[in-house]
């Protein structure tokens, strides 16, 4: 980065290392000379997985910066300061190094006992065949009005054999060019994560990848860091499946999460830090509220995905044969049932009208005709 000084009061004194050290934890700055930067909030608008979400960021001689441990709260991986800047991909975020006297003994790796065929989640050199493409046409159960341009027949039946399937073990495949067609299929998995994530890529050990340069692969699976949140609410999604109706279900979880969550804006909480032990309400903008529904509804088994404008980002579930709006973000804030089990919501656009219609029709089958 530049060299830049003498610019004035409005600007913040930097040290090396902040931006990866005091920026991001408690201690452990290295010292260094001192260089002056102007800092400005930045305005650039930031999404996860096609859903907007808040995250504070600040310009800085022409870059983005953002705190680590934000990103692995969004993301749900911990950051921690150990000596030196500790990052685990495996673990639910805490901020906090682990205590090393209570960590689990290394397992015991014992030789597999017999072959297994080669998968894409094996590790084994994998080839495609026939066999991993869509393998029904579910296209023709689909309102044909929603197949438009990269939303066409051949995603959608990919996407929905990955839905049926409900695994890695076995992903769909289809083509995607590279570029705004790829992006736009990454942001409608995104839409969908619930309980699932579903991924659109290459597996890694795919050994004749060259000839599908532009071949995809769709999985799903719980990704290891949901499995706490999952266990955590277990017992809500059992009480919840004991009422009589869908609708009653989609009530229950919107007033479960409203004791979970506080609105304030600009904050974020991941969904493994908002369904785990915290004392008080965790403060959360409209996109974790959006998520953490999301993911309750995935685990109730009610169809649901985000919806967003520009600046707003809420759910649709599918509910009495029809699909309503639900905003928990909004209904907690005004501490009503401002828009809940809705037909429409006034005033907002949806940024991706074609993209939503597709999902409908991926979710449920023929619930937009």
């Amino acid at each position: 980065m530049k060299n830049v000084k003498n610019m004035g009061k409005t600007f913040l004194t930097l040290l090396t290392g902040m931006l990866l050290g005091a920026a991001l934890f408690s201690g452990g700055v290295a010292h260094a000379a001192e260089i002056f930067y102007k800092a400005i909030p930045s305005t650039n608008t930031v999404y996860l997985d096609g859903q907007r979400v808040e995250l504070v960021a600040f310009a800085i001689d022409g870059s983005n910066y953002v705190k680590l441990r934000d990103v692995g709260e969004l993301m749900g991986f911990n950051v921690y300061w150990d000596g030196a800047v500790q990052i685990d991909s495996g673990t639910p975020y805490t901020g906090i190094a682990p205590d090393s006297s209570t960590q689990a003994p290394a397992p015991v790796v014992t030789p597999p006992q017999e072959t297994t065929p080669a998968s894409p989640a094996s590790g084994q050199p994998y080839t495609i065949s026939a066999d991993h493409w869509s393998r029904t046409d579910f296209s023709q159960q689909a309102n044909p009005a929603v197949f438009t341009g990269v939303y066409d027949r051949d995603l959608y039946n990919t996407v929905r054999q990955t839905i049926m399937d409900g695994n890695s073990d076995t992903p769909a495949y289809t083509m995607v060019a590279k570029g705004d067609e790829y992006s736009a299929v990454k942001n409608l998995l995104g839409r969908l994560e619930g309980v699932l994530r579903y991924e659109h890529y290459v597996p890694q050990n795919l050994a004749n990848y060259y000839e599908y340069l532009d071949y995809f692969a769709v999985s799903a699976a719980m990704p290891e860091n949901y499995k706490a949140p999952y266990e955590f609410i277990r017992p809500v999604i059992e009480q919840a499946n004991r009422l009589g109706s869908d609708r009653e279900k989609v009530v229950y979880l919107n007033d479960y999460l409203c004791t979970l969550l506080t609105y304030k804006n600009g904050k974020t909480a991941g969904v493994t830090s908002t369904f785990s032990t915290h004392s008080g309400e965790l403060e959360a903008a409209c996109g974790s509220y959006a998520r953490a529904f999301k993911f309750l509804c995935g685990a109730a088994g009610i169809p649901c995905f985000t919806i967003s404008t520009n600046d707003h980002t809420w759910n649709m579930v599918y509910v009495d044969g029809q699909w309503l709006h639900v905003d928990v973000s909004a209904n907690d804030l005004y501490r009503q049932q401002y828009i809940l089990l809705t037909n429409t919501v006034q005033g907002r656009i949806d940024r991706a009208p074609e993209q939503t219609a597709f999902l409908k029709e991926l979710l449920v089958p023929g619930s937009t005709k």
